[in-house]
Formats: C-alpha cells, sequence, structure tokens
C-alpha cells in the first residue's frame, strides 16, 4: 500500500504523531505556529532518533530515517523541514563529537532532554565546505566574538542550540574555517524577519545575526594547520554532511509529492494505467534515496561520494517535479482551483530546487566525476 512502509516507521518512533497530524490536516498544520510545531517535535521525542546510543540517543538506521522525513513531508511539511536541518545537523556533528566538548554535550542533551539544533552554516557550492562562512570569529579574552548573519536560518526563533560555521582571520591575513556551538538564548543572537511568503512559514525561516555573540574556547571547533588528524576528520564530516543533508531534504520532498500524488491514487476515477505510471515514479524516487543512503554507507567519504549522491539528488528532484504536476492534473482542474491544499503541495515540492547545492553550483563538480577527474 502506498506510503504504508514510511508511516509504519514514523509510527514504530513517534507512536501516534502520524494519527494526530492525519486528524489536524495538512493546512491546519502548516498554519501553526512554530512554536506548536516544537512543542510536537519535543513531545514525540524526535529530537534524539539519529543521535548515537553511546550518547543516550536512539542510534535509528539512516534508511529509516528517509522513510520518517517522507511520512513527514506529506503530513505537515513545514515540520519535516525543520527535523531536515536539525536531523542533517546532527548527522554532520557525530563523527565530529569527540573533537569539540560542546558537542559531545549537545548531543548527551539532544537525546536526554530533547532540544532541537539549528544549521547556520554556509550554503554548499563548489569549492567550500559548508563551514566556509561569511559569519567571522576574532580572539577575545576568555574565547572568541562572533559577528555575522545567516539567512534564511529555519528553526531562528524554535532552536535550543545554533552551530555555525565561522571563519577565524589569522594575523598572517590567512582564513581559517570551523564551527561553534551557540545556546539559542546567547546573548547577542538577534533574529530579523526575513520569510515572506506563506509557503513553509511554520518552519521558522528567518534571519539569524550574530552580533558580538561570545563562546568559549571548548564550544568551537578549529583545527590547527598541523593537526593532520582532525583536518582529516572535518574535512570528511563536511563531505557526509552536505551528503546527508540532500538526503534528507530530498526524502522530505518527496514526502510532499506523496501526498498529492496520494489524492489521485486512491480514486478509481483516475485511469488505473496513469496511476500506475505515478506510482511507479514515486516509489522509483524512493528507492533511489535508499540507493544513496548505501552509497554512504560504503563508500569514502570524498568528493566522489558527494558527486554521485548529488546525482541521485537531482534525479529524484525532477521526478518529483514531474510527479506533482501530473498528480494534480489527474486531480482536475476544478480539484485543483478548488482546494487550497492541491495547489499548496504543488507549490511547496518546488522548494527543493532551491534548497543547496544548486544544479549550477554542482554542474562543474559532477562533469569532472563523469569525466574521470574526480576518483
Amino acid at each position: 500500500m502506498f506510503m504504508k512502509e514510511s508511516r509504519t516507521v514514523l509510527e514504530r518512533y513517534a507512536t501516534g504523531l502520524d494519527a494526530e497530524l492525519a486528524e489536524r490536516g495538512l493546512m491546519a498544520a502548516e498554519a501553526m505556529p512554530s512554536a506548536e510545531l516544537k512543542k510536537l517535535i519535543t513531545r514525540y521525542r524526535l529530537p534524539g532518533l539519529w543521535v548515537p546510543a553511546e550518547y543516550g540517543g536512539t542510534d535509528i538506521s539512516p534508511y529509516d530515517i528517509v522513510r520518517v522525513q517522507r511520512a513527514l513531508g506529506a503530513r505537515c511539511p513545514s515540520l519535516a523541514l525543520m527535523l531536515t536541518m536539525h536531523n542533517f545537523t546532527v548527522g554532520f556533528c557525530r563523527p565530529l563529537a569527540p573533537l569539540v566538548p560542546s558537542l559531545s554535550a549537545m548531543m548527551r542533551a539532544v537525546a536526554t532532554d530533547h532540544l532541537i539544533v539549528a544549521s547556520a552554516f554556509a550554503e554548499g557550492r563548489r569549492g567550500a565546505g559548508i563551514l566556509d562562512s561569511t559569519v567571522f570569529m576574532t580572539p577575545a579574552s576568555d574565547g572568541y566574538l562572533i559577528n555575522g548573519r545567516k539567512k534564511p536560518c529555519t528553526l531562528a526563533n524554535t532552536a535550543d542550540i545554533v552551530t555555525v560555521g565561522v571563519a577565524l582571520e589569522m594575523p598572517d591575513g590567512t582564513k581559517r574555517t570551523g564551527m561553534a556551538v551557540v545556546p539559542g538564548h546567547a546573548e547577542g543572537l538577534k533574529r530579523h524577519a526575513f520569510w515572506q511568503i506563506p509557503l513553509l512559514a511554520a518552519a521558522d525561516n528567518q534571519e539569524l545575526e550574530f552580533a558580538n555573540v561570545k563562546v568559549s574556547a571548548d564550544q568551537v571547533l578549529i583545527a590547527s594547520e598541523d593537526d593532520a588528524d582532525a583536518l582529516s576528520v572535518i574535512a570528511a564530516a563536511e563531505v557526509t554532511g552536505v551528503a546527508w543533508f540532500e538526503i534528507v531534504a530530498s526524502a522530505s520532498y518527496l514526502g510532499v509529492a506523496s501526498a498529492l500524488a496520494q489524492r489521485v491514487l486512491l480514486d478509481d476515477r483516475v485511469d488505473a494505467v496513469e496511476r500506475a505510471r505515478l506510482g511507479t515514479e514515486i516509489e522509483f524516487a524512493q528507492a533511489a534515496l535508499d540507493g544513496a543512503v548505501y552509497l554512504m554507507q560504503t563508500c569514502e567519504p570524498a568528493q566522489s561520494l558527494l558527486s554521485r549522491v548529488l546525482m541521485v539528488r537531482y534525479g529524484v528532484q525532477q521526478i518529483i517535479e514531474r510527479c506533482a504536476m501530473h498528480a494534480a492534473e489527474l486531480g482536475g482542474g476544478l480539484a485543483f482551483i478548488r482546494d487550497t491544499e492541491a495547489s499548496a503541495l504543488l507549490a511547496m515540492t518546488r522548494c527543493l530546487a532551491f534548497h543547496p547545492i544548486s544544479r549550477k553550483a554542482a554542474e562543474p563538480m559532477l562533469v569532472d566525476w563523469l569525466a574521470g577527474r574526480i576518483a
């Protein structure tokens, strides 16, 4: 049965959430204040799903995370987007936690206190990692001061913890990149209105400003140039972090498209051949994401891995766009005009294209991999 597997997995880890969201309805869920969606996330203990067991987390299988995100995307896309950013950040920080005391503490707090983490990393682009940032850090007494802006930042007002990519300017003029862990209530951490559209507004996508936010040394990861082991771990984490984001975000938007498709897949008045074609493409996208998870578990964390995952992401993105339009067309023009949910779902499926890494930015790397210039 369509979506049964994803909803069964969600029920296993968050019993009752799917039914609660279904009863509320998609448009009502999307109209909820961000703070109320956060309460749902914490009440159903979702923050610790991907936290390793050693920190008290559930240590969910990545295959199951994909299904949880798809199921949530079908019920409340904004909720799925909030957890996309949280889960991606947890996934990125997992290998780095042993290097930074505050990251280890963050993992435990996320698992035990159900805290939510926002990502204020740089957007992925060719030749740059997610820690390459326009947010700068300067030395200060007993630590550092952080200044800069990230816009938009999902979970801007609702996050308990903010992880931020920082650039540290050295005395010789060079720049070293790293990250800092900042409490959501830190002095100098300001929020500004940024999101101007109703789509996905409940995900709390606003501007974050760091105005002389002070952090201690144990809240910061800046590897020295002579620490080859730490530099290697950071480089691998950047690759896997971006790759996990592509997979988790794609799963969330596949859920949005699935919600639109299900409206016609269960309608016997719609031609069976068209329904079979639509369902086949949607399930092919799910299988492609499972393939990307397999790559993450079997390939070295290098540019070649990111290239292959990005190809899956763009392929899934095309399927989502094609299937969403196909489903809306099969539903009929009158249904589309009269049903605000259908039009909202169709518009939201297009939003995956605006998440990093943009296709234009990634194409040179993909061409290099196809030509054999990236091993």
